[in-house]
């Protein structure tokens, strides 16, 4: 018999609505406790809509990791803090919030058909 306290529940980090009413809050399938990179990225996402036409995704996500990547190494530095094992995750949330952030924009461009499903057809989100 398993006590209440073996089982852990992970809660969910949430892409926020940064940038007015029309984005609601999504539930992303990464740890809360990696929500500032998850925010971080969704930041950065924000800033690539408000640069230059000629800048390219391509181009902006990498750059965006990268400096978030250079800010966290200090941080953990400046606060003698092991991030040894963690790094995988962190650049996740960061992308995920980033990559979120385009897909909810992307969403209010072009919402979902609303097509009629049968309940024995697969539903894929």
């Amino acid at each position: 018999m398993r006590k209440s306290s073996d089982i852990s529940v992970k809660q969910q980090a949430i892409l926020p609505n940064l940038a007015g009413m029309h984005l609601p809050p999504v539930a992303l399938a990464i740890d809360a406790r990696y929500q500032f990179a998850v925010d971080c990225g969704a930041y950065a996402a924000m800033v690539f809509f408000e640069e230059h036409p000629d800048i390219a995704l391509h181009t902006h996500l990498p750059a965006s990791l990268a400096c978030f990547q250079q800010n966290v190494r200090q941080t953990v530095a400046s606060l003698d803090v092991v991030m040894t094992g963690r790094d995988q995750p962190v650049i996740d949330a960061f992308v995920a919030g980033y990559l979120g952030r385009i897909q909810q924009e992307l969403r209010t461009m072009h919402p979902a058909p609303q097509s009629v499903r049968h309940d024995d057809e697969p539903a894929y989100h």
